[in-house]
């Protein structure tokens, strides 16, 4: 399974584990890129980690944007 590293506890608008389960649907290819979730606007995660964001290897999405995909 491909890497998804999520960065959201602090969020309690959203579950991480139910945001996996969209990133799974969303993305069903087990070789696909990393995935990097930032659980709020603050983007803690993809901030410690400034050179990901031109990798063409790894894909930077928001939470809120993962479940807003999955309710279309």
């Amino acid at each position: 399974m491909r890497e998804i590293r999520y960065c959201g506890n602090c969020n309690p608008d959203e579950d991480p584990e139910e945001v996996r389960r969209a990133l799974e649907k969303l993305f069903p290819d087990a070789d696909g890129p990393c995935i990097i979730v930032d659980g709020c606007s603050r983007a803690c995660l993809s901030k410690r980690m400034p050179d990901v964001k031109s990798d063409p290897g790894v894909i930077v999405l928001s939470s809120r944007e993962v479940m807003r995909r999955m309710k279309k």
